[in-house]
């Protein structure tokens, strides 16, 4: 008898230590969960405050272009593909008819600068402040964006290279700035008259505060979504890091 106790009890003391490492582990484990509930959490907390960054911009913005877009009128001419807003005062002095720079927005509120430069051709334009220069890209002679008669060339801007010009206006808007249209080489250069200075800066900051506020717009959504995926996974460990508490 005696010596069959001593087995069991052998055979107690070699078990003992690997229970205890198996209850370790699954403290651990259940540890990790606990820790991750816990951050998933922290993110629902971040995305909610991001949330309600955005609305508070996307009021602030709805604001602005509403009080900016009461001063442009928007055109519709059936010899263009679309609709375009304009800065009202500008609208009798558009489409250009001698050298000159002007910007409009079109209807995909795609900001546009049109140059004009009288009995020359010129394919790109160069525009330089007091610190700065923002060129455009080139637009070949197509008859379409870039259109040539005897009296005058006329040229349409799009895209990134437009709105660095844009920008370089509106920050630099009483300041002496320089229009040089370019083709091969310099062809002539013009000072931008300050009623234009301002007419581009207007029209800039319509269309930047209109292009963020669409952004945030969009982004909300996306957020809330976020925040469903988040509160998914966190219901799934919910159950396991409360038992751990």
């Amino acid at each position: 008898m005696k010596k069959g106790k001593l087995i069991i009890a052998a055979a107690a003391v070699a078990i003992s230590p690997l229970l205890g490492a198996c209850v370790g582990r699954t403290n651990d484990g259940e540890k990790v969960r606990a820790d991750y509930d816990r951050s998933l959490s922290d993110s629902i907390a971040v995305v909610e405050q991001e949330i309600d960054s955005c609305n508070t911009q996307i009021g602030l913005l709805r604001d602005q272009v509403n009080g900016w877009v009461r001063d442009f009128t928007t055109v519709s001419n059936p010899r263009e593909a679309g609709s375009y807003m304009i800065l009202t005062s500008f609208k009798d002095r558009y489409p250009l008819s001698s050298t000159g720079l002007v910007a409009r927005i079109n209807d995909n509120n795609q900001f546009e600068l049109v140059a004009a430069l009288s009995g020359k051709a010129f394919d790109r334009i160069e525009v330089q402040g007091p610190t700065a220069t923002a060129t455009s890209d080139v637009v070949p002679n197509d008859q379409a964006l870039n259109y040539r008669t005897a009296a005058l060339t006329t040229v349409m801007f799009t895209g990134n290279a437009a709105d660095s010009i844009g920008a370089l206006v509106a920050d630099n808007q009483l300041n002496p700035i320089t229009v040089t249209f370019m083709g091969n080489s310099p062809v002539q250069s013009w000072k931008l008259p300050e009623a234009n200075a301002k007419m581009i800066s207007y029209t800039y900051m319509l269309y930047k505060s209109n292009k963020e506020l669409n952004r945030l717009e969009r982004r909300v959504p996306m957020l809330h979504e976020k925040i469903n995926l988040l509160r998914i996974h966190k219901d799934r460990t919910a159950p396991a890091a409360d038992s751990a508490k």
